[in-house]
């Protein structure tokens, strides 16, 4: 409205083009501002991009050391499928090869009682009492219980068919039931027990109350166990390393440290526990190329531009160049915790160059590997392990622990303590006890020694995989090199942002404030105007009166 005003009057006003004007006043009080707001803004989204690119190389650079810890030197591995290694503890694993002759499978007790119509036949109401425990090989029939386990007895109502006898027997923990369709218009009822000689099963069933088809009796093994036995229960016999073991299941998990193996057929093989070469001097080589693609973007983007170099997308951003500078003396740094010496990077093959990046060094390499081969193992795994006879230490380090030696002690009390931190204890019988770690850097760590041991050495070493990933988990959080910077600069952009557009509002303001009070001095103006026209008429009128 003002505008269309201004129009009006300015015919016989001032004669200025107010409409200009007022652009040019509120442009000339506002411009200025957006044009700073604006320039840190678009700053700010470089950054934010540049920032972006950051934490995606660091993500990149994560999976490479997640690739080497995948990768493990020390491997163990096998002659034969039917004997198979799974390692659960790679800092038990010794280099050896160890023979390993398969003598039997540990077997389970498989049970048949056939002759049934249907599955759907039904039973004599009554009990059925399962106990657990060892038949004699020769006649299969002789039991005897296991004392430590309890009997089950099973109520079998009125009207039950075979199917829900299966279904009840099923619920015993170590049995397994289920009817089978034989394929000659009968059903047989089959039990299976739990591997193991000492998980054998007797049934013992009394008289039913003759409601239903079938006898219950018919499911009674105390006398007729042989006759109904297609398996009997058995335990694994093995000659690892020429020595002669049993075991109750096809998984031998304390038979070789630091592994489980699963046997599946009688043969005989060989387990080798060696470091691959191939495997170390691919790890190296991932993490050269890995270092150098994220030092080289890192240098790139907080380059200062001196001379005629060009300025990157985070100069001076001292965040960022700490955390080149942290990658760097990572490398440096000899890893502590792994041997008798600190395990340098230099000396496994990752050399630094003038310019600043990384190359591998294939005769170090060579030559550490030939020497002390075990050193490779500190690049991707941490080494936990105590350093007395009769003390074994297990468990999962938390991020706080550092590298390096503790003291385990027991106190008078019978408390126990690591590095100067309380770890909770638990008797395990006959003098040994257990002590674990609920506070501080020791938590998750387990301490078992045995009868007499009243203090001990426990060294620990973190990997560099872990110790970088660590690194690299720290600079991506929240609170770290990068995401921190990301927050600020996101701050930093809303409030321009806000600002920019408070500024907005401002112009707005102005252009109608000074719309109104040019409205009003035309308005002057023009009634001016018309009284200096109206004077100016009289006065020619008089001067042409004669």
């Amino acid at each position: 409205m003002s505008s269309d005003l201004l129009s009006a009057l300015n015919k016989n006003g001032s004669g200025l083009n107010l409409k200009e004007l007022t652009t040019a006043l509120v442009s000339a009080e506002t411009t200025p501002k957006r044009i700073a707001l604006q320039s840190k803004m678009d700053s700010e989204t470089v950054k934010l991009s540049a920032l972006g690119q950051v934490r995606a190389q660091l993500s990149s650079l994560s999976g490479v050391l997640g690739r080497i810890a995948g990768n493990p030197v020390l491997t163990v591995t096998t002659s034969t499928a039917a004997i198979m290694p799974k390692v659960t503890d790679r800092n038990q694993l010794r280099s050896s090869a160890v023979p390993v002759d398969v003598q039997a499978l540990a077997t389970r007790q498989v049970l048949e009682f056939g002759g049934f119509s249907s599955p759907r036949a039904v039973m004599e109401a009554g009990r059925i009492t399962v106990e657990m425990g060892q038949w004699d090989k020769a006649t299969a029939s002789e039991f005897t219980p296991d004392a430590s386990r309890r009997a089950v007895s099973i109520d079998v109502p009125a009207g039950s068919t075979l199917e829900d006898v299966a279904g009840l027997l099923g619920r015993v923990a170590g049995v397994t039931a289920r009817v089978i369709n034989k394929g000659d218009g009968s059903f047989s009822l089959g039990i299976v027990g739990d591997t193991g000689a000492a998980n054998g099963l007797r049934l013992t069933a009394g008289a039913g109350d003759g409601s239903g088809e079938v006898s219950l009796s018919a499911l009674d093994t105390t006398t007729s166990n042989a006759e109904r036995q297609v398996q009997a229960s058995a335990d694994a016999r093995v000659i690892v390393d020429g020595i002669a073991i049993s075991r109750p299941s096809n998984t031998l998990k304390d038979v070789l440290p630091g592994m489980d193996i699963t046997i599946s057929a009688v043969v005989s093989g060989s387990l080798s526990v060696e470091r691959d070469e191939s495997a170390a001097r691919a790890n190296v080589e991932s993490l050269v190329a890995g270092l150098n693609e994220t030092v080289t973007l890192l240098r790139t983007l907080t380059s200062r531009g001196v001379g005629e170099g060009v300025a990157g997308d985070l100069a001076g951003d001292r965040s960022i160049e700490g955390l080149e500078q942290a990658l760097r003396k990572m490398i440096a740094t000899p890893l502590p915790g792994h041997g008798d010496r600190p395990v340098s990077m230099v000396d496994l093959g990752v050399a630094t160059q003038r310019n600043g990046l990384f190359r591998f060094d294939p005769p170090a390499f060579d030559r550490t590997f030939a020497q002390r081969a075990g050193d490779f193992d500190a690049l991707m795994g941490d080494k936990l392990a105590s350093m007395t006879e009769g003390m074994v230490v297990r468990g999962t380090p938390g991020k706080d622990l550092a590298s390096g030696e503790y003291d385990f002690r027991l106190g008078p009390d019978g408390s126990g303590s690591m590095g100067g931190y309380q770890m909770h204890g638990l008797n395990l019988g006959g003098g040994a006890r257990t002590f674990i770690g609920t506070t501080g850097p020791v938590q998750g760590l387990m301490v078992t020694v045995d009868p007499g041991v009243t203090s001990g050495k426990v060294q620990f070493g973190r990997s560099l995989v872990g110790a970088m990933g660590q690194l690299l988990a720290e600079a991506g959080a929240s609170n770290g090199a990068v995401g921190r910077r990301e927050a600020d600069l996101t701050a930093s952009s809303t409030n321009n942002r806000q600002q920019l557009d408070q500024l907005e509002a401002k112009a707005a303001v102005l252009q109608k404030r000074y719309l109104t009070k040019f409205a009003a001095m035309e308005q002057t103006v023009s009634r001016m105007n018309s009284t200096g026209s109206y004077i100016q008429n009289l006065v020619d009128m008089w001067a042409r009166k004669p």
